[in-house]
């Protein structure tokens, strides 16, 4: 049944491909999901799968459950505790920190077509990569959810850049939650400390960054006609490409302000638990007043390398003169790909 399952969601057809003569440029777009019944299955998806920060503390309410009606008897208790037992080692066993712990039969599988057709995605490939090198992908903007990031799944990165294996830096806090835990490490997410993006970088993996991380949360307003992005200050993923000689590669995504609608906190509050616990607090919703976010055209458009051999690490002018060269990249790219995807002249991008 699963076998037929993928078959059938590959004859939808919801992908399709289209490579320039030379090879270099590719652009991968998403059409809807054609019929009722598939519109159906792609809402039940979305649903559980945007909510899956929540499965730990859904399994803790069934263990609580379990406790209070069942754990007077000795099987239960023995059930409980093995349970826990089993888990442990797989909670700490530091796969975060270092390459992770990747199920790529998952993240490869046709039905994140139905995600990627929901918005529906485009994805754009200016230039071809290398193979034989190693890239620092930095995504702008961050957004409130990262959305964009499952656009790449369902086999997409591997035909957008063949032979080029990456892991993505996610927040710490996303580790400590079971459940959200296995679902970041699955998908290829590891811890975003230093350390850890030099071990990806020197296993011959590449790395995706989000520079902006969750300050940019703050500044994702679906109104305004204004996109934030938090990058001058942002320079450590630049010196990492620099020491790891790994060449860095500007992301924009278009779209990912549009997902949701929100109601900031007040700002006192909000920065003192970013500061202090690292946690971004704000409160925002899409359909149905849940996380289900709204319709909203993604382009996600891949910049050209920057090389970084030349560069002293250790000299801060270097490093400044090309992030330099990064930022006015990730504008170049902004401003070039506007139109076509979808932002009107009244949209413009502020670097903060």
């Amino acid at each position: 049944m699963p076998g037929a399952f993928a078959r059938a969601l590959v004859a939808l057809n919801l992908r399709q491909e289209k490579v320039s003569s030379d090879g270099q440029q590719m652009e991968i777009t998403f059409r809807q999901a054609p019929t009722l019944f598939w519109g159906t299955v792609q809402l039940l998806w979305g649903f559980a799968l945007i909510h899956y920060i929540f499965y730990g503390w859904f399994v803790v309410g069934v263990a609580y459950v379990f406790r209070e009606f069942f754990m007077s008897s000795t099987p239960a208790k023995a059930l409980m505790a093995v349970t826990i037992i089993l888990y442990l080692p797989s909670f700490f066993d530091g796969s975060e920190k270092k390459l992770g712990r990747p199920w790529d039969a998952l993240r490869t599988h046709p039905i994140w077509g139905l995600s990627q057709s929901y918005f529906p995605a485009r994805l754009k490939r200016t230039v071809q990569l290398n193979p034989s090198k190693k890239y620092v992908f930095g995504w702008h903007p961050h957004g409130i959810l990262i959305l964009s990031r499952i656009h790449v799944y369902g086999g997409v990165w591997e035909k957008l850049f063949p032979g080029i294996p990456f892991r993505v830096l996610g927040a710490s806090p996303m580790f400590f939650v079971p459940g959200c835990r296995e679902i970041c490490l699955w998908f290829g997410a590891v811890d975003a400390g230093r350390k850890t993006a030099e071990n990806v970088l020197r296993n011959n993996m590449s790395v995706a960054v989000y520079p902006g991380g969750s300050r940019e949360i703050f500044s994702t307003d679906p109104n305004s006609s204004i996109t934030t992005v938090v990058l001058n200050k942002r320079k450590g993923f630049v010196k990492l490409a620099v020491k790891e000689s790994a060449e860095l590669v500007p992301v924009f995504v278009f779209g990912e302000k549009k997902c949701y609608k929100r109601l900031n906190v007040p700002v006192k509050i909000r920065d003192w638990l970013l500061k202090n616990l690292k946690i971004p607090l704000i409160i925002f919703w899409g359909r149905f007043l849940t996380w289900y976010p709204f319709m909203a055209e993604q382009t996600v458009v891949f910049g050209e390398p920057i090389e970084t051999g030349n560069v002293d690490v250790n000299s801060e002018d270097e490093i400044n003169q090309l992030h330099a060269k990064y930022v006015d990249a990730v504008i170049k790219l902004f401003e070039t790909h506007k139109k076509d995807a979808g932002y009107g002249e009244e949209e413009k991008l502020v670097v903060v």
